[in-house]
């Protein structure tokens, strides 16, 4: 069986958000999928609004030397209300041409990732959304195997049922399981993540591969 046939039960963390904006990434340029968006001039002569910009606003920074148009927000990092310039705090009340997150709704909750669809569908038509796929199960699946205390904890702690906590202690977790744990959501070391499936939530999976998905609407 494919891993990707496993993603069938829903069983999802219903606690508090873990994640306070500690994944923001300096790194150096836009993340791959913006990158090759704005090298094929995808956000040229729009007005764009990126939701969950980070610390650095790495993505809008290229965007607008692409001849976008864009407000950075996020509500961790920002500051102020001058988004068009830098990270704001605050968004404005107006429409976008496209709006987008890159690597957020990997971090949050489902029920706080449904709050940012709602937020970002009601300020722009066409949408995308970039998350994290296969490499949580990758990564969490050697953390438990390992018997990683972090992700060890909160699998026994928020997910897992008798039976699943004697697999764990005996090592015998499987696929399914520890896929429907990334679905849940996992706390690890750097942060809490998660597999989203917006392909449930009426968007379109145009890209899917091991490190990430893309997810449109509207378009």
């Amino acid at each position: 069986m494919r891993i990707q046939d496993l993603f069938e039960a829903d069983r999802t963390y219903s606690g508090d958000p873990l994640e306070k904006g500690g994944t923001s990434i300096k790194g150096q340029g836009a993340a791959p999928v913006i990158k090759n968006l704005v090298d094929k001039g995808f956000f040229k002569d729009k007005t764009v609004l990126d939701y969950g910009a980070g610390k650095y606003g790495r993505n809008a920074e290229a965007i607008k030397a692409a001849g976008g148009t864009v407000y950075a927000y996020d509500p961790f990092h920002g500051s102020g209300s001058d988004g068009w310039n830098s990270v704001a705090g605050t968004l404005p009340d107006s429409k976008f041409d496209i709006a987008f997150t890159s690597y957020v709704l990997n971090v949050v909750p489902e029920k706080t990732e449904d709050q940012i669809l709602r937020d970002v569908e009601s300020r722009s038509n066409n949408i995308l959304h970039i998350t994290r796929n296969l490499d949580i199960f990758q990564s969490v699946k050697k953390a438990l195997a390992r018997k990683d205390s972090t992700v060890g904890n909160f699998f026994l702690q928020t997910f897992a049922n008798e039976e699943e906590r004697e697999a764990f202690e005996s090592g015998t977790l499987t696929d399914n399981t520890i896929i429907e744990f990334c679905k849940h959501g996992v706390q690890t070391s750097r942060g809490f993540q998660r597999i989203p499936e917006l392909e449930n939530k009426g968007y379109n999976l145009k890209q899917n591969t091991v490190g990430y998905k893309l997810y449109t609407k509207g378009f």
